[in-house]
């Protein structure tokens, strides 16, 4: 499913029994697709949610969008 590669192996957010992986995958067109993959902490990664977070012109803003995303998850409990 997935046609880039990651700028780097991502960061982990953590909010109370919740984490989120985030990650600003480089596309082949040179922008950016902002990932989200969320669980509970007691889940393995193999139970990881993605949640698509946008396409963007760098890699700041895909980061930016990322957790921004990631943050909305935590507040509305999408797990």
């Amino acid at each position: 499913m997935n046609a880039g590669t990651p700028a780097t192996d991502g960061r982990i957010l953590q909010s109370g029994a919740h984490l989120a992986r985030i990650l600003a995958v480089k596309q082949p067109d040179d922008t950016f697709e902002a990932q989200v993959y969320v669980r509970l902490t007691r889940e393995p990664e193999v139970a990881e949610t993605y949640i698509p977070a946008g396409v963007f012109a760098t890699e700041d803003e895909a980061w930016q969008a990322a957790e921004a995303r990631a943050n909305r998850a935590f507040t509305e409990n999408e797990f």
